[in-house]
């Protein structure tokens, strides 16, 4: 349905079926327009057209399509915008506490630092653009895990090898799942120690419309400081992941921070 007199429809329903796909799934013709609610004739020509620009692609049983290699270059660019508008953001938290601040996506089941603010004290912890680690030793992993859709979160469990980094780090599928109900309940997780002895993090999503986690920021440092500031610092993180949120299109009536429980 055009929802006012500027939208093109041909564009929406375009779009409709780019949505119709969940994570890395394959559907036949009947399936994405039974989502969509097209009949299969005008579903078939916008899946033509998309499958000649790369957009979709056609399984090798020709009953089957999938999302392309076109949308992924299209995420490089995605994840370049993502920096920009969440680097002014960064910049208010490490002004506020000087404290290392990260950015990161969930990437091949694995935390991957796309950007960093490093504190100028002399102790500090900090990692690198670039740098990947494990989703239940961090607090990045566990608050964009424990906002995964639920049949994402399965896949991302089931690919996960829960090394034990120090004494504190979850080692077991039953403690992580309970640690992600309470992150999903509380809106931010922490790292305790658990995936460095002397280090505290505290890591809050940044949602997309769909209460998807596309990213997430942590204020990370030596154990001494962070614990001491943790509330305002995970008062803020809450406060800026929001606004964020809602530039990019969250719009829940609760805010990221509704649920709050700071511990």
């Amino acid at each position: 349905m055009v929802t006012d007199r500027y939208t093109v429809e041909a564009v929406a329903k375009a779009l409709d079926v780019l949505e119709a796909f969940r994570s890395s799934e394959s559907l036949t013709l009947a399936e994405i327009s039974e989502r969509v609610g097209l009949n299969k004739s005008r579903v078939f020509r916008m899946l033509h057209t998309l499958v000649e620009r790369g957009y979709v692609e056609k399984n090798a049983d020709g009953a089957h399509y999938e999302l392309g290699i076109k949308l992924l270059e299209r995420a490089a660019c995605v994840r370049r915008d993502l920096r920009q508008l969440v680097l002014p953001f960064m910049r208010q938290l490490h002004e506020k506490f000087n404290e290392t601040v990260n950015l990161a996506v969930l990437d091949n089941h694995e935390v991957l630092y796309i950007e960093m603010l490093e504190s100028s004290r002399s102790i500090r912890m900090a990692e690198g653009i670039g740098y990947r680690s494990p989703i239940h030793a961090t607090a990045l992993g566990k608050v964009i895990a424990a906002h995964l859709p639920d049949s994402e979160l399965k896949s991302v469990l089931g690919a996960i090898s829960m090394t034990k980094l120090t004494d504190r780090t979850i080692t077991t599928l039953a403690r992580l799942k309970s640690e992600l109900e309470k992150v999903r309940n509380n809106g931010y997780a922490v790292d305790d120690g658990e995936s460095d002895p002397e280090a505290f993090c505290i890591g809050v999503p940044i949602l997309d419309r769909d209460r998807r986690p596309i990213a997430a920021i942590s204020v990370s440092g030596p154990t001494e400081r962070v614990y001491r500031e943790r509330r305002e610092i995970t008062e803020s993180l809450l406060e800026i992941c929001d606004r964020i949120s809602r530039k990019i299109g969250f719009a829940d009536p609760a805010s990221v921070n509704g649920k709050v429980r700071i511990r």
